[in-house]
């Protein structure tokens, strides 16, 4: 089963493909500290992705337009001058084929970098998790399937007279081969732990059951549902920019999909949450955006990081 678009295919039935993209077309403009390998590039993913060697990312997170059919702008905390023409964004207007089109050429293009071991995460919501499920069973195959989570993230859409409040999105999981990585992730302590595990010493929190001793090994393991708050109007965290995603969502992915010291890529980068939470986590990372607002916005949050070095690039 697969899913079809005009444009798919040519008037001769071959399956349209990504164009290739010289390797050359990337320049560096800046560099932040003694550069180590850590890449943020201003340009089109298409542009960008020839670049990446083959098998030499560990996990890919992807979070693409939502065709919202609108433009988006910097919130107004964020803009320079009160009163001052809105900053733009990125607009989010799209045909049914460019859409899918999209989709298609950037899973297709980042298959190619992931290393045996690696995943996708594909970030969206009602909209097009649909077609993503598709596009990734193609690229993937259906047996690659790990996980579709649910990013309960509470804050937002608070209205709604004709259907049930949209209070998610989807995160589809997929594995390169089926010996991808994974390290289960554990919440916080639940009040029915805290009662059970009940005694603690020098090596933690401990229960006993009929005369033997069982350690606490952590809070419950995480489920497919992440409840996860969206970030507040007045988190800290906040940078202004539209789709900004808490640095705990990308945490928690890149802690389970990557290996310590692995390298992280999101050809979709926004305001470089992603790259921001991978540095913090001691990973690689590789983060591009065509928006020169969005590389603006990542290039400041990097730098305050004060961490490891990176270097800002320009595709095209």
């Amino acid at each position: 089963m697969q899913l079809l678009w005009p444009g798919k295919f040519d008037a001769a039935g071959v399956r349209r493909r990504p164009e290739p993209v010289p390797a050359a077309r990337c320049r560096v403009v800046r560099v932040i500290g003694k550069g180590d390998g850590n890449r943020l590039v201003h340009g089109d993913f298409r542009a960008v992705l020839g670049t990446v060697a083959e098998e030499s990312v560990d996990f890919v997170y992807v979070d693409p337009p939502f065709r919202t059919e609108r433009d988006h702008y910097l919130k107004q905390s964020s803009r320079k001058h009160n009163g001052a023409t809105p900053q733009p964004a990125y607009s989010d207007r799209w045909t049914d084929a460019d859409y899918l089109n999209f989709l298609d050429d950037l899973v297709a293009l980042a298959r190619p970098a992931l290393r045996a071991t690696g995943s996708i995460a594909m970030h969206v919501d009602h909209r097009a998790s649909a077609h993503v499920r598709c596009l990734l069973d193609e690229h993937f195959g259906p047996d690659r399937f790990i996980n579709e989570l649910i990013w309960k993230y509470g804050l937002g859409n608070a209205t709604a007279s004709r259907h049930f409040l949209r209070k998610h999105d989807c995160i589809l999981v997929y594995g390169k081969t089926a010996r991808h990585y994974f390290k289960k992730q554990r919440g916080d302590l639940t009040a029915a732990q805290q009662r059970k595990y009940c005694h603690e010493d020098e090596r933690g929190r401990y229960m006993m059951s009929y005369g033997k001793r069982y350690d606490l090994k952590g809070g419950k393991p995480l489920e497919s549902v992440l409840d996860i708050p969206a970030l507040a109007a007045t988190d800290a965290q906040r940078c202004g920019y539209p789709t900004q995603k808490p640095l705990r969502l990308l945490e928690v992915l890149i802690e389970s999909l990557s290996p310590p010291a692995g390298v992280v890529m999101d050809p979709c980068c926004g305001s470089g949450t992603t790259a921001v939470a991978a540095q913090r986590l001691g990973r690689g990372w590789i983060a591009c955006d065509p928006s020169e607002t969005a590389i603006e916005l990542a290039t400041q949050r990097l730098e305050a990081e004060k961490g490891r070095a990176f270097v800002v690039e320009r595709a095209g």
